[in-house]
C-alpha cells in the first residue's frame, strides 16, 4: 500500500510539472529564433526588449491570478484552461506578420504561462510539503528538457521558424489532455483565507519576492538578447549558438532533483544562495568572456543550473513561510515580482540599445548588477526559526487528500 501511495505521488509530481515542458520549449524556441523573427517582421533591434517585456507583462499579471485561483478553485481547471490558451498563442507567434500581432501573441502567451506556472508550482509544493523542494524541482527538470530540445527542433527549419511554434502548440494540447486525464479534480480541501494579501506578505516572504524581482532583470534580458549577443556581438555561427542556448536547460535536468532533495534536508536558503551565485558568476562571464566555445558552454551550464534552482525553489521558500491556505497566492506573488523585473529590465535595455549603447555595457548594468543584488538579498534572507514545525502545521491544516 505504501509503495502504491508513493508511486501515485510520483505520478502526480511528473504530470503536475509537465506544463513546464511546453512553456520552456516555447521560451527557448523564441530565444533562439528571435533574430529571425525580428528580421522577418522587419522590426528594429529594440523590439528584442519590447517583445520579451510584453511576454513578462503577461506572466506578471496572471501569475498572481493563477496563484489566487489555486487557493480557491480546482488546480486542474486552472492549469488545463491556461495551457489550452497558451497553445493557441504560441502557434500564432510563429505566424505573426506585423509588430502588433507579434507583441499581442507574446503577451497572450505570457498570460497562459503565468496562470499555469503559478498554479502548477503551487500544486507541486502543496502536494507533499515534507518533500516540497523535490516536488517543485520536477518542474525544473521538465523545464530544462524543453529548453534543451527547442533549439535543435527549430534549427533544421531555419530561416522558416513557423513549424516549431506549431509543434509547441500541439504539445500544449497534448499536455492539457494528459493533465485533464491524470490529475484529480479535487486534490485537497482546505479553508479559504479571508485576507490572502495579509497572510502571504510577511517579514520572511518579502525576501524571495525582492530577490526574484532583481533576478527578473537578469533572466529576461538574457532570454531576450542572448541569441543576438552570441551571433552578432561575439561572432558564433547559428549552429554554435543553438548548442550554447540549448545548454541553458541541461543543468536543471541534471541537478534539479538533487538540489530539491538537498533543500528538503538542509534547508532552502543554502541551496538558493548556491543557485543565485551560479547565476551572478555566469552572467558576468557571459558578458565579458572572449569568443571561446568551451568557455561559453561552461558559463551557460552554470547560469542555467542556477536559473533552474533559484527560480523554482524561491516560490517553494515562500510556501514554507506562510499558512497552507495561501501557498498558491504567495507562489503567484513571487512569480509576479519576478516578472515585473522582467518587464522593466528588457525595456531599459531596449532603450539603451536604441541610444546605441554597446550591448555588453547595457548587460552589465541591467543583467549582471541585478543578479549581484539578488545574491545579497538571498544571503540576507530570514526564515522562520523552525521550518519543520511550519510544514508540520501545514499538514495538520489539510482537511482531506483525495487520490
Amino acid at each position: 500500500m505504501a509503495v502504491a501511495s508513493r508511486l501515485s505521488i510520483i505520478a502526480i509530481f511528473i504530470v503536475g510539472a509537465i506544463p513546464a515542458l511546453v512553456s520552456d520549449f516555447d521560451g527557448s524556441a523564441y530565444t533562439y529564433a528571435s533574430t529571425y523573427i525580428i528580421s522577418a517582421v522587419h522590426l528594429p533591434a529594440y523590439y528584442y526588449g519590447v517583445l520579451i517585456s510584453g511576454y513578462a507583462a503577461g506572466i506578471a499579471v496572471f501569475s498572481l491570478v493563477g496563484g489566487f485561483l489555486f487557493d480557491r478553485v480546482s488546480p486542474k481547471t486552472v492549469v488545463v484552461a491556461s495551457v489550452l490558451f497558451f497553445s493557441v498563442f504560441t502557434i500564432l507567434t510563429g505566424y505573426s506578420t506585423s509588430a502588433a500581432e507579434l507583441v499581442a501573441s507574446r503577451v497572450l502567451v505570457g498570460f497562459g504561462v503565468g496562470m499555469f506556472q503559478s498554479a502548477s508550482v503551487s500544486f507541486l509544493g502543496d502536494a507533499n510539503p515534507e518533500a516540497r523542494g523535490t516536488g517543485v524541482m520536477v518542474w525544473g527538470v521538465l523545464a530544462g528538457v524543453g529548453t534543451f530540445l527547442a533549439p535543435y527542433v527549430i534549427l533544421p527549419f531555419l530561416p522558416d521558424y513557423r513549424i516549431p511554434f506549431l509543434i509547441s502548440g500541439i504539445l500544449g494540447f497534448v499536455v492539457a489532455g494528459i493533465f485533464q486525464t491524470v490529475i484529480p479534480r479535487v486534490f485537497k480541501n482546505e479553508p479559504r483565507a479571508r485576507n490572502p494579501l495579509k497572510d502571504m506578505v510577511n517579514r520572511y516572504s518579502i525576501f524571495p519576492m525582492l530577490a526574484m524581482f532583481f533576478f527578473g532583470f537578469t533572466l529576461l534580458n538574457i532570454l531576450g538578447y542572448y541569441s543576438d549577443l552570441l551571433e552578432k556581438v561575439i561572432g558564433f555561427s547559428d549552429a554554435q549558438a543553438a548548442v550554447i542556448i540549448s545548454l541553458l536547460g541541461v543543468g536543471g535536468v541534471v541537478f534539479g532533483i538533487p538540489a530539491g532533495y538537498l533543500s528538503d534536508r538542509i534547508g532552502r536558503k543554502g541551496v538558493l544562495v548556491i543557485g543565485i551565485t551560479l547565476i551572478a558568476l555566469g552572467a558576468l562571464g557571459i558578458t565579458y568572456s572572449p569568443r571561446n566555445m568551451g568557455l561559453f558552454i561552461f558559463l551557460t551550464l552554470a547560469f542555467g543550473t542556477g536559473w533552474s534552482i533559484f527560480s523554482i525553489l524561491s516560490p517553494a521558500a515562500g510556501q514554507d513561510m506562510v499558512r497552507d491556505e495561501v501557498v498558491g497566492s504567495v507562489s503567484g506573488a513571487i512569480l509576479m515580482t519576478f516578472n515585473i523585473g522582467g518587464i522593466i529590465g528588457p525595456l531599459l535595455l531596449a532603450y539603451e540599445v536604441a541610444r546605441n549603447v554597446p550591448l555588453k555595457t547595457g548587460m552589465l548594468y541591467l543583467m549582471d548588477i541585478p543578479a549581484l543584488v539578488a545574491l545579497v538579498i538571498t544571503v540576507a534572507m530570514r526564515y522562520p526559526k523552525n521550518i519543520r514545525e511550519v510544514v508540520r502545521q501545514q499538514l495538520l491544516e489539510d482537511t482531506s487528500i483525495r487520490q
